[in-house]
């Protein structure tokens, strides 16, 4: 499957969803999500130089959580 790095960067890029809570189902692991989210969407360096980008797998979660919020909203949005 192809994962659209752009595409979720301007998804991301709303103010109505919460960054924060997006990062933490992306990496339930990490005690600073956000910020490593935020990182890889600024591609920013790190102290080695070694620039964060998403990766595949980062892109694979991401859409993931983006689809389970968006089947949420589907399915308990106004019915006619």
């Amino acid at each position: 499957m192809i994962y659209d790095k752009e595409a979720f960067k301007a998804i991301l890029e709303r103010n109505e969803l919460n960054k924060s809570a997006i990062a933490d189902k992306m990496y339930p692991n990490s005690k600073y999500a956000r910020t490593a989210l935020n990182n890889k969407l600024n591609e920013r360096k790190s102290g080695n130089d070694t620039i964060r980008v998403l990766t595949d797998d980062d892109l694979k979660k991401g859409w993931e959580v983006l689809k389970d919020l968006s089947d949420a909203i589907i399915e308990k949005g106004p019915r006619e």
